[in-house]
């Protein structure tokens, strides 16, 4: 098999195995995928249909190779742009480690499709939005990342209004970047859900 053909049996196969949640939000009462939850499943899988997997960071960019070892100039190679965590009470170096784990996290749920239910299911594409939402101009180092979101909440449907309202502020611009990199992943996952259920329905 080749590298897609791997890959494409691990997802199959990750999705059938039904491993359960243990991370848990108890303000927002869901449950969410940890790395500890997803990562024995994954290496144990790959094992099976010989794919090695690699991380690597730099300042700019995570990254997972997903190599097939039977032929390993086949390669499959996923990217995200780092950004510093903001964790209270950390080193700088805790933050790092807080980083990459973040990382290494949404880069298997990238690579694996594996899919969480969305934080703003619930609240949004119900109704309208009828007061101007409240954007604000971004400083240095968060205008990429609120400039995504923005993209994101208007591809998705979702209410601006009540994002905000989750994560406790008034505006994008009081989000730290932890939060603003949270909502950015879950909003490509509420997306990419939405591009799956659409391509059921077309079938």
């Amino acid at each position: 098999m080749n590298i897609y053909e791997k890959i494409q049996l691990i997802k199959e196969e990750f999705l059938k195995s039904n491993i359960k949640k243990s991370g848990k939000n108890a303000f927002a009462k869901f449950t969410y995928y940890e790395l500890a939850d997803i990562t024995p499943k994954l290496i144990e899988l790959c094992n099976k249909y010989k794919v090695f997997s690699s991380f690597s960071f730099t300042n700019e960019l995570a990254t997972l190779e997903l190599i097939n070892i039977e032929k390993t100039d086949e390669k499959v190679i996923y990217t995200s742009p780092m950004e510093e965590l903001e964790l209270k009470g950390c080193n700088k170096i805790q933050a790092l480690g807080g980083t990459e784990t973040y990382q290494r996290r949404y880069l298997y749920m990238s690579a694996f499709d594996i899919i969480e239910n969305d934080l703003f299911d619930a609240t949004s594409g119900t109704k309208q939005n009828e007061s101007k939402p409240k954007y604000a101009s971004a400083t240095t180092g968060k205008e990429e990342l609120i400039a995504s979101i923005d993209n994101l909440e208007i591809q998705t449907g979702t209410d601006h209004e009540e994002m905000l309202k989750f994560y406790k502020v008034e505006s994008n611009i009081d989000m730290s970047i932890e939060q603003l990199q949270d909502a950015k992943h879950r909003l490509e996952m509420k997306l990419r859900k939405q591009k799956i259920e659409n391509l059921e329905i077309g079938e």
